[in-house]
């Protein structure tokens, strides 16, 4: 009876074994969590930012328009190198967050974005770029650039046919 109880004591800690450090759903840093985004209609304009963006931009490049219409334009301030469009899903989560306390552009490996990229435009050498999306389903997605071997990235929505504008920012107040 005694082996009996250490062998089911074992299985229970096997089996409650913590294994919340391999998924980050509610992490912060989670690569594929949308926490806002900044709209804005063309590169001239002043985005809008609704709920809190976890983006990394440092003023190396913008995206827009935000939601695309079927096309997103890069321009950066200096050559783009590589481009991926990662799925991602919004989440009300961290709106406190100060994420420019948070990111840093060594957070993600490389080989994560691209593992996890539906899209990819590698060794580019520009600094405007036009992107077609109109492959992607509806929804959210982040997009890194790599800018002089330095990841950045910023958070869009691709909107469905009956879009309004209302609907995004509804959601996000």
């Amino acid at each position: 009876m005694k082996k009996m109880t250490i062998i089911f004591a074992l299985l229970i800690c096997i089996s409650c074994s913590n294994d919340d450090d391999n998924n980050n759903s509610t992490v912060e840093t989670n690569i594929e969590l949308v926490t806002g985004i900044n709209i804005r209609s063309s590169e001239f304009s002043a985005p809008t930012q609704l709920g809190n963006p976890n983006v990394l931009t440092n003023n190396q490049f913008i995206a827009y328009p935000n939601p695309p219409a079927g096309a997103l334009s890069l321009l950066a301030s200096e050559n783009i190198s590589d481009v991926w469009i990662i799925p991602a899903n919004a989440q009300k989560t961290f709106q406190q967050t100060d994420f420019n306390s948070v990111l840093n552009s060594n957070l993600y490996a490389e080989s994560l974005i691209e593992s996890n990229a539906e899209m990819e435009f590698m060794n580019l050498n520009t600094t405007n770029l036009v992107l077609n999306l109109e492959n992607l389903a509806a929804g959210y997605y982040r997009v890194f650039v790599k800018i002089n071997g330095t990841l950045y990235w910023d958070n869009i929505y691709i909107p469905e046919d009956n879009f309004e504008i209302d609907d995004l920012i509804n959601y996000w107040n």
